[in-house]
């Protein structure tokens, strides 16, 4: 009982820890695709580029594979 009770008390740090995490993803999501805008690529190879090297793909997966689908 006490160990859940434990969990329970710490299940908003868990969460507020992972939203930073996906916050800095997006953040250097963002700024990626502004470097490559600015050093002249073209659109449609921006998109690529930048969907390729997406920070926050792993955790896209990892999330995916937990979510349940009836």
């Amino acid at each position: 009982m006490k160990g859940l009770l434990h969990f329970f008390l710490r299940l908003p740090v868990i969460a507020f820890r992972m939203a930073g995490i996906v916050g800095v993803a997006n953040r250097a999501k963002r700024r990626f695709r502004r470097e490559l805008v600015g050093s002249g690529l073209p659109e449609d190879v921006v998109d690529v580029l930048v969907e390729e090297f997406d920070p926050g793909k792993p955790l896209r997966k990892l999330f995916q594979k937990y979510t349940y689908r009836p």
